[in-house]
This record gives structure tokens, sequence and C-alpha cells, in this order.
């Protein structure tokens, strides 16, 4: 099977607010296009929470992987509003 070609990456930086803290949420990483069939959208998220409560309860490395961009932000979107968490971008 040959490896799948990246066709479009680009450095995402990802914010929301928590609604109960009122503290800003950051994630950062790589918004990844391939020419593949299936899932040919990745956003691999990092933390950027340090010294707060809320980094104990948030994941520190997050994938999301999707048929689309808007697909994979709708992902993104539903995960932070899980956490209680207003996404910003």
């Amino acid at each position: 099977m040959p490896k799948s070609t990246i066709i479009y990456q680009a450095y995402q930086e990802v914010i929301g607010k928590h609604l109960r803290s009122k503290q800003w949420i950051m994630y950062s990483g790589k918004l990844t296009i391939y020419d593949r069939k299936t899932n040919p959208v990745m956003l691999r998220l990092k933390s950027e929470i340090y010294d707060s409560f809320i980094s104990e309860h948030m994941e520190e490395k997050k994938d999301f992987k999707g048929n689309s961009v808007s697909e994979v932000f709708g992902k993104l979107a539903k995960w932070y509003n899980k956490n209680g968490i207003v996404f910003q971008n």
C-alpha cells in the first residue's frame, strides 16, 4: 500500500474560553490534508495549558480526523463544548 502524500499543512492555534473559570484555553498543532480517500484531513493538537486546574481535566494531546476541514473543526467545537469551553477561532 503506497504511503499518503501531504497536499497541505498549516500551523494552527485553537483558542477557547472556559465558561465557569473565565480562563483562556489554547492548543497548538498542525492541520494536515492528505491525498487519501478516508479521513484525508487531520488536526493534531498539543495542550498549551500549563498552570491551571483545567490542565488536569483536559487531554495533553488530541487528534481529530475527518473528510473535510469543516468536519474536523466541528468535532473540535463539540469536544470543547463537552468540556465547558466556548470555541473562539
